[in-house]
C-alpha cells in the first residue's frame, strides 16, 4: 500500500519540530541545550524564511509590578484563557535571560526590549541567525500534508517539493509551530509559508480549534501590504493621515497624539476602525510628512531600514494590511493541545484571542520564546520516547489524490484570488447567517471541484495544497463567526 501511493522514505525522531520561526528555533535551543535529540523541519527552502525573520523582534516584557494588569487587559481586551496568559507573563522573565544567554544585546522599547541594531527592524534577522548557530540543522523543502494519531505517538507526513518525494516521520513528541494563515490573503506582510494547514491538520486529530475569524491588519503598512512602517517613522507624521487632497481624515486628537507619542499600541483597534471606514469610503490614505525636517526623516529611514523613496510629494501611501491571525489550536498552560496528549502549539499556531485584534502588541515574540522553553522543559521532565510504531497507513490521506506527475490546466492562481477575496469579506463585513450559510455551500462546492480536478508535482502540488488547505481555514472562519454570532449551537 505505501508503495503504491509513493512514500519513498520514513524515520523515526523522538521529537518533531515543525516551523523554523521564534517559537520553533526557542524550543530546538533548550532542547539541545538538555541534549535531547529532535527533528527540526520547515516548509521553506531555507530556514530562515520566516515572520520571525522579517519582523523587529519588539518583544512585550512587561515589569514586576505591570504584570497583573497586562494578564488582565489581554484578557478583557483580547479574549485570552487566563491560564495561558498567567503562564506567558508570570514567566515572562524567561525572556531577558534569552537574550543573554544567546549575548544578544538590547535596547528597552515602549512595552519591552528588541535586540540592538543599526537597523531597527533587523531584530528579527539577529536573534534568528543567532539560534540557527545553535540547533540541529533544520530539514527544509518538506511540506506538512497528513498526521495521524497512535498511543504511541504521531506520524507525520510531508512532500519534499525538492526531491519529489514523500516522507513518513513517526515522533513521540510534536511541536506545531508553522504560524498562522494571514498568508491565505492577497494584502499581508507575512512569509508565504503562513497558509493555516497544520491548524486544519491538527484538527483531524483531536485538536480544538477557537477564535479563526479574529486576525489583526497592521494599519501602517506599504508597498501594497507587503511592508510595515515602524513607530519611530509613523510618529513623524504627527497622528496627521490626510486624503489625496491634502484634508485631514484622522480626527480624535487623543489617537493623534497617541501617534505622534509613538505611544498608540492599546489604539490599534479605533485606527483600524477609521482606517476601514475609509476604505469603504474609497479614499486612500496618506501619512503626512510636510512639517517633518527632512534630514531627520532620512535619518529615521535610514536608522529602520526603509527607502526614503517611499516618500512622494511630503507624503507616505499606507494601507492597513494581513499582519497576524490569533485564533489557532487551543492549548493549556503548558502550550500542550487539548485533547491531544504530547502534541503541542506554539507561537501563531496556538490560540492567542478572540476578542478586538486577538493579542497585544509584542506579545508574539514574547509568546514564542516563552513557551518554547516550556515545551523543552516538560519533554526534558516528562521523556517519554518509543520507537515501536505503526507501518502502514490507516487510510491514504486525501491530500495525496491531488498528486500527480503530469500536471492539468486548473486554473489555481484564478481560484487564489477568488478565495482571498471571500476571506477578506468574512473579515471585514461580518455577513449575516444567511449569507454565511451560501458561502458555506459555495466552499464546498469549490473544494469538490479541486479534489476532482486539480492535479500536479513540484511546486504546482504545493500550491494546490495552500489552495486546498485555504477552503478548509474559510470554513473555520465562518463556523467562527457563526458560534460568535450564537447561532451555531442552535443550528447543530
Amino acid at each position: 500500500m505505501m508503495k503504491q501511493i509513493g512514500i519513498s522514505v520514513e524515520h523515526y525522531t523522538p521529537i518533531l519540530i515543525v516551523g523554523t520561526g521564534i517559537s520553533g528555533l526557542t524550543a530546538a535551543y533548550y532542547l539541545s541545550k538538555n541534549n535531547i535529540k529532535y527533528t527540526i523541519v520547515t516548509k521553506k527552502n531555507a530556514p530562515k524564511q520566516s515572520n520571525s525573520f522579517l519582523s523587529a523582534a519588539n518583544t512585550r516584557v512587561p515589569s514586576e509590578n505591570e504584570i497583573n494588569n497586562i494578564i488582565n487587559l489581554t484578557i478583557d481586551k483580547c479574549g485570552a484563557d487566563r491560564s495561558v496568559i498567567e503562564a506567558l507573563y508570570r514567566n515572562s522573565n524567561i525572556i531577558i535571560n534569552f537574550f543573554e544567554e544567546l549575548g544578544i544585546p538590547y535596547e528597552k522599547t515602549s512595552f519591552g526590549i528588541m535586540p540592538e541594531c543599526l537597523i531597527k527592524s533587523h531584530g528579527g534577522k539577529k536573534l534568528i541567525n543567532c539560534l540557527l548557530q545553535h540547533i540541529e540543522q533544520p530539514m527544509c523543502n518538506k511540506i506538512l500534508i497528513h498526521l495521524e494519531k497512535y498511543d504511541q505517538g504521531i506520524i507525520a507526513i510531508f512532500y519534499d517539493t525538492q526531491s519529489d518525494q514523500f516522507i513518513r516521520i513517526f515522533t513521540n513528541y510534536l511541536v506545531l509551530a508553522t504560524g498562522g494563515y494571514a498568508g491565505q490573503f492577497c494584502f499581508n506582510d507575512n512569509s508565504p509559508g503562513s497558509t493555516g494547514e497544520t491548524l486544519i491538520l491538527a484538527k483531524k486529530i483531536g485538536a480544538r480549534l477557537k477564535g479563526m475569524s479574529t486576525v489583526m491588519c497592521h494599519p501602517w503598512s506599504i508597498y501594497n501590504g507587503r511592508q510595515i512602517l515602524l513607530g519611530g517613522v509613523v510618529s513623524l507624521s504627527q497622528g496627521k493621515i490626510i486624503d489625496e487632497d491634502g484634508v485631514q481624515l484622522l480626527k480624535d486628537k487623543y489617537i493623534c497624539d497617541a501617534i505622534a507619542r509613538d505611544d498608540y499600541h492599546e489604539m490599534i483597534d479605533e485606527i483600524l476602525k477609521f482606517q476601514l471606514e475609509c476604505i469603504k469610503q474609497k479614499k486612500d490614505m496618506y501619512l503626512d510628512m510636510s512639517h517633518a525636517d527632512e534630514n531627520v526623516l532620512n535619518e529615521k529611514f535610514k536608522k529602520y531600514g526603509f527607502s526614503p523613496k517611499v516618500v512622494k510629494n511630503k507624503r507616505i501611501k499606507i494601507t492597513p494590511t494581513m499582519h497576524y491571525s490569533s485564533g489557532g489550536i487551543e492549548i493549556n498552560a503548558n502550550a500542550e493541545a487539548i485533547n491531544l496528549n504530547r502534541v503541542f502549539a506554539t507561537g501563531e499556531a496556538q490560540f492567542n484571542g478572540d476578542l478586538g485584534i486577538g493579542r497585544i502588541p509584542g506579545q508574539a515574540f514574547a509568546s514564542g520564546i516563552v513557551f518554547g522553553k516550556l515545551i523543552a522543559d516538560k519533554i526534558a521532565k516528562e521523556g517519554v520516547f518509543n520507537t515501536h510504531y505503526q507501518t502502514s497507513f490507516k487510510d491514504p490521506p486525501e491530500t495525496m489524490q491531488l498528486y500527480s506527475k503530469e500536471n492539468n490546466d486548473f486554473p489555481i492562481e484564478e481560484f487564489q484570488k477568488k478565495l482571498s477575496t471571500l476571506m477578506m469579506d468574512l473579515i471585514a463585513s461580518n455577513p449575516p447567517v444567511v449569507s454565511l450559510s451560501f458561502l458555506r455551500k459555495k466552499i464546498q462546492e469549490s473544494q469538490n471541484i479541486i479534489l476532482s480536478r486539480a492535479r500536479g508535482s513540484g511546486k504546482r502540488y504545493e500550491d494546490i495544497l495552500t489552495l486546498s488547505f485555504g477552503y478548509f481555514v474559510a470554513m473555520e472562519i465562518i463556523e467562527d463567526l457563526e458560534a460568535k454570532s450564537g447561532l451555531l449551537s442552535i443550528q447543530k
